[in-house]
């Protein structure tokens, strides 16, 4: 019996009928100069051209697994954590990507912390996407440096794919497959009332934001981000006033308007 001993780092990659930007995120895995990681591949679907990017592109110690009917990438997240073999875990949706470097740039930091919620700045892409092609409108360097981490409790800033977890923390923590969206958001505020969150000074990871439609976009759109809010605000109450109101002005800014008291 061959055995395989633990990798540094397992990423986590969830993915849903979106095969070629999956290509993309799997190719930018692979191109890491650092490669002391697995890839575990979760797809909530298990249609011909996913699995062919996966059996093409996934080595023999990756994993890849299949959830026909999972409720979105929240229960694909919890099963790729619940599998990880790495010492360390972090997060890849479908349409996004690393820089080659990310990886050795973690390594070589000696700011990481093991017992803390370690964050990177990341570059922004936003592009318009189509069955035929992606076209790139924009790209930004996002500094995440001097970051507010108690302002997580009124917003997200922090995307996914830039935070890494010790594999103790992260198979204890299940991100909430019950909500229709913002996940991510509520899945770094359980993390942020329990644990410190540390900047390493580093950047890699590519947040590649679709102009085009997507679950957070329609919300806006329909004006229910508001209520998409209120419901994370109620699940996580605040502690103090000042952060009521500073909830009170974010909901105000999405066209709804409560009193503090209700937050």
């Amino acid at each position: 019996m061959t055995m395989h001993i633990a990798p540094v780092f397992s990423i986590v990659v969830s993915t849903h009928r979106r095969p070629a930007i999956l290509e993309r995120a799997l190719q930018s895995l692979l191109a890491q100069s650092f490669r002391d990681f697995e890839i575990v591949l979760v797809a909530d679907e298990g249609t011909a051209a996913t699995k062919e990017v996966a059996s093409r592109l996934l080595r023999e110690t990756d994993v890849f697994l299949c959830l026909p009917g999972a409720k979105g990438p929240a229960e694909s997240r919890n099963a790729g954590v619940q599998l990880a073999r790495g010492r360390f875990i972090l997060f890849l949706d479908d349409d996004d990507s690393y820089r080659s470097d990310f990886l050795q740039a973690i390594v070589q930091c000696n700011r990481f912390r093991s017992d803390a919620v370690n964050y990177v700045s990341y570059s922004q892409v936003r592009e318009m996407r189509t069955a035929e092609s992606t076209q790139v409108i924009s790209s930004t360097d996002i500094d995440m440096s001097g970051t507010d981490i108690r302002g997580l409790l009124v917003s997200n800033f922090i995307p996914n794919n830039t935070i890494i977890l010790s594999s103790s923390i992260a198979k204890r923590h299940l991100v909430d497959a019950a909500l229709q969206s913002h996940e991510d958001w509520d899945y770094l505020i359980s993390l942020v009332v329990k644990y410190d969150f540390n900047f390493l000074g580093i950047s890699g990871p590519v947040v590649h934001i679709n102009e085009g439609q997507s679950r957070n976009n329609d919300a806006k759109s329909q004006g229910s981000i508001a209520l998409d809010y209120l419901s994370i605000y109620r699940k996580w109450p605040a502690s103090d006033d000042d952060l009521r109101l500073r909830r009170k002005e974010m909901l105000r800014t999405l066209g709804l308007d409560l009193p503090p008291a209700m937050l």
